[in-house]
Protein backbone atom coordinates (compact mmCIF):
# COMPACT_ATOMS: atom_id res chain seq x y z
CA UNK A 1 0.00 0.00 0.00
CA UNK A 2 2.83 2.39 0.92
CA UNK A 3 4.57 1.87 -2.44
CA UNK A 4 1.33 2.51 -4.27
CA UNK A 5 0.75 5.76 -2.38
CA UNK A 6 4.30 6.89 -3.06
CA UNK A 7 3.84 6.21 -6.80
CA UNK A 8 0.54 8.08 -6.79
CA UNK A 9 2.21 11.06 -5.11
CA UNK A 10 5.00 11.05 -7.71
CA UNK A 11 2.43 10.98 -10.53
CA UNK A 12 0.63 13.93 -8.96
CA UNK A 13 3.86 15.88 -8.51
CA UNK A 14 4.98 15.29 -12.11
CA UNK A 15 1.65 15.81 -13.86
CA UNK A 16 1.12 19.55 -13.41
CA UNK A 17 -2.55 18.85 -12.73
CA UNK A 18 -2.30 20.30 -9.24
CA UNK A 19 -1.72 23.75 -10.73
CA UNK A 20 -4.46 23.10 -13.30
CA UNK A 21 -6.89 22.41 -10.45
CA UNK A 22 -5.73 25.54 -8.62
CA UNK A 23 -6.64 27.72 -11.63
CA UNK A 24 -9.99 25.93 -11.94
CA UNK A 25 -10.82 26.56 -8.27
CA UNK A 26 -9.85 30.21 -8.57
CA UNK A 27 -12.13 30.82 -11.57
CA UNK A 28 -15.09 29.03 -10.01
CA UNK A 29 -14.72 31.16 -6.89
CA UNK A 30 -14.91 34.20 -9.20
CA UNK A 31 -18.23 32.89 -10.64
CA UNK A 32 -16.88 31.82 -14.01
CA UNK A 33 -18.47 28.83 -15.77
CA UNK A 34 -15.64 26.41 -16.60
CA UNK A 35 -15.23 23.42 -18.92
CA UNK A 36 -12.43 21.10 -17.83
CA UNK A 37 -10.20 19.64 -20.56
CA UNK A 38 -12.79 19.68 -23.37
CA UNK A 39 -11.87 17.57 -26.41
CA UNK A 40 -12.37 18.50 -30.06
CA UNK A 41 -11.19 17.22 -33.44
CA UNK A 42 -8.28 19.03 -35.07
CA UNK A 43 -9.24 20.27 -38.56
CA UNK A 44 -5.92 19.21 -40.10
CA UNK A 45 -5.24 15.82 -38.51
CA UNK A 46 -8.80 14.92 -37.47
CA UNK A 47 -7.25 13.78 -34.19
CA UNK A 48 -8.73 14.61 -30.78
CA UNK A 49 -7.14 17.60 -29.08
CA UNK A 50 -7.74 19.21 -25.73
CA UNK A 51 -7.27 22.46 -23.90
CA UNK A 52 -6.88 22.74 -20.15
CA UNK A 53 -9.84 25.04 -19.47
CA UNK A 54 -12.49 27.10 -21.20
CA UNK A 55 -14.01 29.69 -18.88
CA UNK A 56 -16.92 32.02 -19.61
CA UNK A 57 -18.65 34.83 -17.75
CA UNK A 58 -21.54 37.12 -18.71
CA UNK A 59 -21.34 40.86 -18.05
CA UNK A 60 -24.46 43.04 -18.20
CA UNK A 61 -24.69 45.64 -20.97
CA UNK A 62 -26.89 48.67 -20.27
CA UNK A 63 -27.77 51.81 -22.17
CA UNK A 64 -27.16 55.34 -20.92
CA UNK A 65 -30.34 55.23 -18.83
CA UNK A 66 -29.35 52.02 -17.10
CA UNK A 67 -31.77 49.82 -19.07
CA UNK A 68 -30.56 46.23 -19.43
CA UNK A 69 -29.79 45.39 -23.07
CA UNK A 70 -28.28 41.94 -22.75
CA UNK A 71 -24.88 40.52 -21.90
CA UNK A 72 -21.37 40.70 -23.24
CA UNK A 73 -19.82 37.30 -22.61
CA UNK A 74 -16.11 36.70 -22.25
CA UNK A 75 -14.53 33.33 -23.05
CA UNK A 76 -11.04 32.50 -21.85
CA UNK A 77 -9.14 29.70 -23.61
CA UNK A 78 -6.63 28.73 -20.96
CA UNK A 79 -3.48 26.66 -20.88
CA UNK A 80 -2.05 26.16 -17.37
CA UNK A 81 1.71 25.74 -17.30
CA UNK A 82 4.06 24.82 -14.48
CA UNK A 83 7.44 26.24 -15.51
CA UNK A 84 10.23 23.82 -14.52
CA UNK A 85 13.18 25.50 -16.28
CA UNK A 86 14.52 28.86 -17.44
CA UNK A 87 12.78 30.29 -20.51
CA UNK A 88 13.82 33.38 -22.48
CA UNK A 89 11.48 35.62 -24.49
CA UNK A 90 12.68 38.03 -27.15
CA UNK A 91 10.74 41.32 -27.15
CA UNK A 92 10.22 43.80 -29.98
CA UNK A 93 7.79 46.50 -31.08
CA UNK A 94 4.17 45.42 -31.26
CA UNK A 95 2.55 45.51 -34.71
CA UNK A 96 0.26 48.46 -33.92
CA UNK A 97 -1.74 48.20 -37.14
CA UNK A 98 -2.56 44.51 -36.71
CA UNK A 99 -3.22 44.91 -32.98
CA UNK A 100 -5.66 47.74 -33.68
CA UNK A 101 -7.39 45.71 -36.38
CA UNK A 102 -7.73 42.83 -33.90
CA UNK A 103 -9.37 45.08 -31.31
CA UNK A 104 -11.67 46.57 -33.97
CA UNK A 105 -12.89 43.04 -34.74
CA UNK A 106 -13.70 42.55 -31.06
CA UNK A 107 -15.53 45.88 -30.57
CA UNK A 108 -18.61 46.42 -32.77
CA UNK A 109 -18.82 49.91 -34.28
CA UNK A 110 -15.59 50.86 -32.54
CA UNK A 111 -13.49 51.28 -35.68
CA UNK A 112 -11.39 54.39 -35.39
CA UNK A 113 -12.92 55.59 -32.11
CA UNK A 114 -10.35 56.82 -29.55
CA UNK A 115 -11.89 54.78 -26.72
CA UNK A 116 -10.73 51.50 -28.26
CA UNK A 117 -7.25 52.53 -27.12
CA UNK A 118 -8.37 51.65 -23.59
CA UNK A 119 -8.41 47.95 -24.54
CA UNK A 120 -5.60 46.13 -22.75
CA UNK A 121 -4.11 44.92 -26.05
CA UNK A 122 -3.38 48.57 -26.89
CA UNK A 123 -3.18 50.59 -23.67
CA UNK A 124 0.42 51.13 -22.57
CA UNK A 125 1.75 48.11 -24.47
CA UNK A 126 4.58 48.93 -26.90
CA UNK A 127 6.78 45.84 -26.67
CA UNK A 128 5.55 42.26 -26.98
CA UNK A 129 7.23 38.87 -27.00
CA UNK A 130 8.01 37.57 -30.48
CA UNK A 131 10.31 34.58 -29.90
CA UNK A 132 11.07 32.22 -27.05
CA UNK A 133 13.31 29.30 -26.13
CA UNK A 134 13.96 27.15 -23.06
CA UNK A 135 16.75 24.85 -21.88
CA UNK A 136 15.50 21.78 -23.66
CA UNK A 137 17.68 20.44 -26.44
CA UNK A 138 14.97 18.76 -28.50
CA UNK A 139 12.73 20.18 -31.22
CA UNK A 140 10.41 23.16 -30.78
CA UNK A 141 7.51 20.72 -30.42
CA UNK A 142 8.73 20.02 -26.90
CA UNK A 143 8.95 23.63 -25.77
CA UNK A 144 6.33 24.38 -23.12
CA UNK A 145 5.21 27.68 -24.62
CA UNK A 146 5.18 26.37 -28.18
CA UNK A 147 2.77 23.62 -27.16
CA UNK A 148 0.74 25.99 -25.00
CA UNK A 149 0.17 28.60 -27.71
CA UNK A 150 -0.85 25.93 -30.20
CA UNK A 151 -3.29 24.38 -27.74
CA UNK A 152 -5.02 27.62 -26.76
CA UNK A 153 -5.16 29.03 -30.31
CA UNK A 154 -6.36 25.76 -31.87
CA UNK A 155 -9.11 25.49 -29.28
CA UNK A 156 -10.14 29.12 -29.66
CA UNK A 157 -10.37 28.84 -33.45
CA UNK A 158 -12.52 25.72 -33.06
CA UNK A 159 -14.83 26.97 -30.29
CA UNK A 160 -15.06 30.72 -30.83
CA UNK A 161 -18.22 30.58 -32.95
CA UNK A 162 -19.90 28.01 -30.74
CA UNK A 163 -22.73 28.87 -28.39
CA UNK A 164 -22.26 29.98 -24.82
CA UNK A 165 -21.21 27.32 -22.30
CA UNK A 166 -23.23 29.06 -19.57
CA UNK A 167 -26.31 26.99 -18.83
CA UNK A 168 -29.39 29.06 -18.06
CA UNK A 169 -32.21 27.93 -15.76
CA UNK A 170 -35.23 26.33 -17.52
CA UNK A 171 -37.53 28.93 -19.05
CA UNK A 172 -34.95 31.72 -18.96
CA UNK A 173 -33.86 33.20 -22.28
CA UNK A 174 -30.32 34.28 -23.00
CA UNK A 175 -29.57 37.78 -24.24
CA UNK A 176 -26.00 37.42 -25.45
CA UNK A 177 -25.11 40.45 -27.55
CA UNK A 178 -21.46 39.61 -28.11
CA UNK A 179 -18.92 36.93 -27.16
CA UNK A 180 -15.31 38.05 -26.82
CA UNK A 181 -12.58 35.42 -26.92
CA UNK A 182 -9.16 35.60 -25.27
CA UNK A 183 -6.36 33.01 -25.51
CA UNK A 184 -4.25 32.98 -22.35
CA UNK A 185 -1.39 31.00 -20.84
CA UNK A 186 -1.28 30.99 -17.02
CA UNK A 187 2.07 30.22 -15.38
CA UNK A 188 2.56 29.07 -11.81
CA UNK A 189 5.19 31.82 -11.44
CA UNK A 190 7.58 34.00 -13.45
CA UNK A 191 10.63 33.02 -11.37
CA UNK A 192 12.33 31.36 -14.35
CA UNK A 193 11.23 33.72 -17.14
CA UNK A 194 13.65 36.18 -18.73
CA UNK A 195 13.47 38.77 -21.50
CA UNK A 196 15.85 40.06 -24.13
CA UNK A 197 15.23 43.18 -26.21
CA UNK A 198 15.64 42.62 -29.96
CA UNK A 199 17.80 45.30 -31.56
CA UNK A 200 19.75 46.16 -28.41
CA UNK A 201 22.97 44.94 -26.83
CA UNK A 202 21.50 44.64 -23.33
CA UNK A 203 21.61 41.27 -21.63
CA UNK A 204 18.66 39.26 -20.32
CA UNK A 205 16.55 40.53 -17.43
CA UNK A 206 13.91 38.87 -15.30
CA UNK A 207 10.26 39.20 -16.30
CA UNK A 208 8.19 40.54 -13.43
CA UNK A 209 4.92 41.59 -15.07
CA UNK A 210 2.32 39.93 -17.29
CA UNK A 211 2.97 40.39 -21.00
CA UNK A 212 1.64 39.67 -24.48
CA UNK A 213 2.96 37.13 -26.98
CA UNK A 214 2.40 38.18 -30.61
CA UNK A 215 1.63 35.34 -33.04
CA UNK A 216 0.91 35.21 -36.76
CA UNK A 217 -0.91 31.89 -36.82
CA UNK A 218 -1.46 29.76 -39.92
CA UNK A 219 -4.11 27.05 -39.75
CA UNK A 220 -6.65 25.13 -41.82
CA UNK A 221 -10.36 25.90 -41.49
CA UNK A 222 -13.06 23.24 -41.18
CA UNK A 223 -13.86 23.63 -44.91
CA UNK A 224 -10.25 22.90 -45.88
CA UNK A 225 -9.06 26.45 -46.58
CA UNK A 226 -5.76 27.81 -45.34
CA UNK A 227 -5.91 30.92 -43.20
CA UNK A 228 -3.44 33.16 -41.43
CA UNK A 229 -4.52 35.28 -38.45
CA UNK A 230 -2.85 37.67 -36.06
CA UNK A 231 -3.32 36.98 -32.35
CA UNK A 232 -2.10 38.36 -29.05
CA UNK A 233 -1.84 35.85 -26.20
CA UNK A 234 -1.81 37.00 -22.58
CA UNK A 235 0.96 35.36 -20.56
CA UNK A 236 -0.07 35.57 -16.91
CA UNK A 237 1.58 34.96 -13.60
CA UNK A 238 -1.07 33.21 -11.51
CA UNK A 239 -0.43 35.66 -8.68
CA UNK A 240 -1.66 38.55 -10.86
CA UNK A 241 -4.83 36.87 -12.15
CA UNK A 242 -6.98 39.42 -10.29
CA UNK A 243 -5.33 42.27 -12.19
CA UNK A 244 -5.93 40.53 -15.51
CA UNK A 245 -9.62 39.97 -14.78
CA UNK A 246 -9.96 43.66 -13.90
CA UNK A 247 -8.53 44.50 -17.33
CA UNK A 248 -11.02 42.13 -18.96
CA UNK A 249 -13.91 43.85 -17.20
CA UNK A 250 -12.64 47.21 -18.45
CA UNK A 251 -12.43 45.81 -22.01
CA UNK A 252 -15.99 44.54 -21.69
CA UNK A 253 -17.23 47.94 -20.50
CA UNK A 254 -15.85 49.50 -23.70
CA UNK A 255 -17.67 46.91 -25.81
CA UNK A 256 -20.91 47.50 -23.89
CA UNK A 257 -20.75 51.25 -24.53
CA UNK A 258 -20.57 50.72 -28.29
CA UNK A 259 -23.38 48.15 -28.25
CA UNK A 260 -25.64 50.62 -26.47
CA UNK A 261 -24.89 53.52 -28.80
Amino acid sequence: MSQGLDKAKRIIAQSGNTFHCKVLKYLKEKDWTVLICPYYNDNVSSKPREIDLIAEKAFDAKDGCGTFLGTVNVKLFIECKYIPQETVFWFHDKDELKATELVNQMIPKGNGHPSIMKHHYLAGVDRVAKLFADERKNSADNEIFYKALNQCLNAMVYYRNKESIIKLPPGRNGYVLKIINYPIIVCNSFNDLYRVEIGTDTGPSKISEDFLLEVNYAYMTSDGNNRNEYFLIDILNFGSFDIFLEKIEEDTAVVSRFLSS
